[in-house]
């Protein structure tokens, strides 16, 4: 039955996940877009660390994980976000709910397994502007890059496990640029409507040893290399008039214009390193190098923004009072938390000749909550993320941002052979 159910829950949410606006932030305006998945809500819970591996839980970032797992395991979560976006002089407030990942992965005996599933890669969602006696300007983009993926992950010695993923990046993104001046009868604007495909691997090592009788020691190494991107780009013209509340009426389109260009997504490199007692407790750190992305698809990207290599610095963990409790459901939850601080790879230039590093900064915690009878592993998970995304300083816009994620890990058993009808 749950089987059934699960696959069900997969397949409609994985129609449903495409169409939705899963970022509203100004800084997606540029590159690509906003790079929005940090992996499952245990992840998350964590820092976002990708490091650590166990028996009954999926691992969508380290395609090595799957030498581990035990138990076949469906996988979903979704995530609400509340953001406070401000300036020196003026504030605003934005939300958004999406599915965040659908997945499954099943075991190939006691060394091997795969897995499949969908997951977000970039989101776009801005809507900004500005309105002066001169000149009056309005920039909106939405839209995403989806990653369907396989993975593969094999236990190549009893320590050492290896992995690779195969992943296909596909979305549609639609950017609008509208530009009126004073004195002039019309204004014009500008619209690109692009299709985004192409293929990327992930290629994953983990390394988990007893060092002591109690202790366990867990590292990983995760490469993306770099890769193309196809963007099939639909531009129309048209020019429109302003209300005098400032809505726009088209006057006139002329006809629409096709492009065709390859752009590049950056390669990934991740360090991590963990310590801990199994089915305790165990804390770890991790780096992340990202390669400079900064081609763009869209015509109007603006001047003084300058593209550069991004880094990642994590640090979470989880604790277990008793996962064996017979006496109280809470000795059995498990509770997370973490921190990162990211550099996005993004300097844009504000008011003047100043610029900043745009960076972002978040703190996490979560639970684990165990679900069905004590000896089964699945559970719901909660977590809770808050932070801070980009400046005030010259001119430029600050976020402050409320993450609630909720998503489930169901376990089942497949391919064993009954002994009895």
């Amino acid at each position: 039955m749950i089987r059934s159910l699960v696959i069900a829950i997969v397949i409609f949410t994985s129609i449903n996940c495409f169409a939705q606006s899963r970022t509203s932030s100004p800084y997606s305006f540029f590159g690509l877009g906003q790079q929005t998945f940090k992996g499952t809500i245990e992840n998350r819970s964590m820092g976002s660390m990708l490091t650590y591996v166990d028996s009954v839980h999926i691992n969508l970032r380290n395609p090595a994980a799957y030498g581990n797992l035990r138990v076949t395991t469906y996988a979903l979560g979704a995530v609400h976000s509340e953001t406070w976006a401000s300036t020196e002089t003026e504030s605003d407030t934005y939300s958004a709910t999406t599915i965040e990942y659908v997945s499954i992965g099943i075991p190939l005996g006691k060394k091997a397994a795969f897995g499949f599933g969908l997951v977000p890669f970039n989101s776009v969602g801005y809507e900004i502007g500005s309105i002066t006696e001169t000149v009056y300007s309005r920039f909106t983009g939405t839209g995403s890059i989806n990653r369907a993926y396989l993975g593969f992950g094999y236990k190549i010695t009893p320590a050492l496990s290896i992995g690779g993923e195969f992943r296909y990046n596909f979305g549609e993104e639609t950017n609008g640029s509208s530009v009126a001046l004073a004195g002039l009868q019309f204004g014009t604007n500008e619209t690109n409507e692009t299709d985004f495909s192409g293929a990327s691997i992930n290629l994953g090592l983990h390394y988990q040893k007893m060092i002591t009788n109690k202790l366990e020691l867990q590292a990983s190494a995760v490469y993306s290399p770099e890769s193309d991107l196809n963007a099939k780009n639909e531009r129309s013209l048209s020019t429109f008039s302003l209300s005098a509340d400032f809505n726009e009426f088209t006057v006139s389109r002329r006809a629409s214009e096709f492009d065709e260009q390859e752009l590049k997504l950056p390669s990934e490199l991740t360090f991590g390193l963990t310590v801990g007692q199994p089915l305790k407790w165990n804390a770890g750190i991790e780096y992340s190098t990202r390669g400079s992305s900064a081609i763009t698809s869209r015509s109007f990207a603006p001047s003084g923004t300058t593209f550069k290599d991004a880094a990642t610095f994590r640090a979470g963990g989880f604790y277990i009072p008793n996962y064996n409790s017979v006496t109280s459901y809470w000795d059995r939850v498990v509770y997370r938390g973490g921190l990162r601080f990211e550099e996005l790879g993004l300097e844009v230039s504000g008011d003047g000749a100043n610029s900043a590093d745009i960076n972002e900064f978040g703190i996490s915690f979560g639970l684990g909550l165990p679900i069905g009878n004590r000896s089964g592993f699945s559970n719901a998970n909660v977590g809770i993320e808050i932070g801070q995304r980009g400046t005030e300083d010259f001119g430029l816009i600050r976020e402050r941002f409320f993450n609630i994620s909720i998503g489930l890990s169901l376990n089942d058993v497949w391919f064993i052979k009954r002994k009895y009808n």
